[in-house]
């Protein structure tokens, strides 16, 4: 639940940072965000102490870090794409067949009904196809 709700918190006002600011001077901005939700969330659990019912964790500070970093990683990667959407469109074109095949691969592998069943032998099979050829 920390890692979503710090994930949620750094990209929404990453998000505001990015329309407001221009994608040019999102990485300042986000500099600051960073340190300022990981310090909220590290003092949240120092708080937490206090609160009867709860108690505080050093995972917990960690799933906030976590959440941070990657929320800021998802609006850094964002305002790239924007800056060098030109140049990044171009690479995916070049990368995504390769993509697309490692992952119909990787469904092969992890494929659960057979489409290809071997219950008669290859020979067997061969033996038909060169009948029905005529040999």
């Amino acid at each position: 639940m920390h890692f979503i709700a710090f994930t949620g918190v750094s990209i929404s006002i990453g998000v505001l940072i990015l329309i407001f600011t221009g994608p040019q001077d999102v990485k300042g901005h986000l500099k600051v965000v960073w340190f300022t939700l990981v310090t909220i969330g590290i003092i949240e659990e120092y708080r937490q102490y206090w609160d009867p019912g709860r108690s505080a964790e050093f995972l917990d500070a960690m799933a906030n870090i976590a959440g941070v970093s990657i929320g800021v990683g998802i609006i850094l990667g964002i305002s790239f794409l924007i800056i060098n959407k030109q140049r990044v469109l171009s690479n995916i074109f070049r990368v995504y067949p390769i993509l697309l095949m490692m992952l119909l691969l990787g469904l092969l592998y992890i494929n659960e009904r057979p489409f290809l069943r071997m219950d008669v032998s290859v020979q067997e099979r061969i033996r038909g196809l060169a009948a029905l050829i005529g040999f």
